[in-house]
């Protein structure tokens, strides 16, 4: 094998390489392996997002980003989807994300206000 075959097969092999090297990866279970049924207080939730059933995960999801005074970090909870708070805020994102552009959704966008804490 000549020289220039080689270094053909050497650069063929790189580029496969780098190109594996960049995939991105597929989870292969779902984001929520357990959900709570506990009641957040509309002030401590930042922003949600539900994700739809996928291959992996036949769940709808529905994740919450809380508020953190302290710090800047993001503290998500999994809600299960039958409380009646998880299907507020689905009613919520099927209103603001009808085209399903939207990753998330701000809780101000919801309108909910301290009249629809729970009673």
């Amino acid at each position: 094998m000549g020289f220039a075959s080689r270094a053909l097969c050497l650069s063929l092999v790189m580029v496969t390489c780098l190109q594996l090297q960049n995939a991105q990866t597929v989870s292969d279970r779902c984001l929520c392996p357990i959900t709570s049924t506990r009641f957040y207080s509309w002030n401590d939730i930042k922003e949600f997002s539900v994700t739809k059933p996928k291959s992996h995960c036949n769940a709808i999801e529905l994740i919450l980003t809380l508020k953190k005074a302290e710090t800047e970090e993001k503290i998500q909870r999994c809600l299960d989807t039958k409380t009646k708070q998880a299907k507020l805020l689905k009613i919520c994102w099927n209103r603001k994300n009808k085209d399903g552009s939207k990753e998330t959704v701000k809780l101000s966008e919801c309108g909910f206000s301290k009249c629809t804490e729970r009673k």
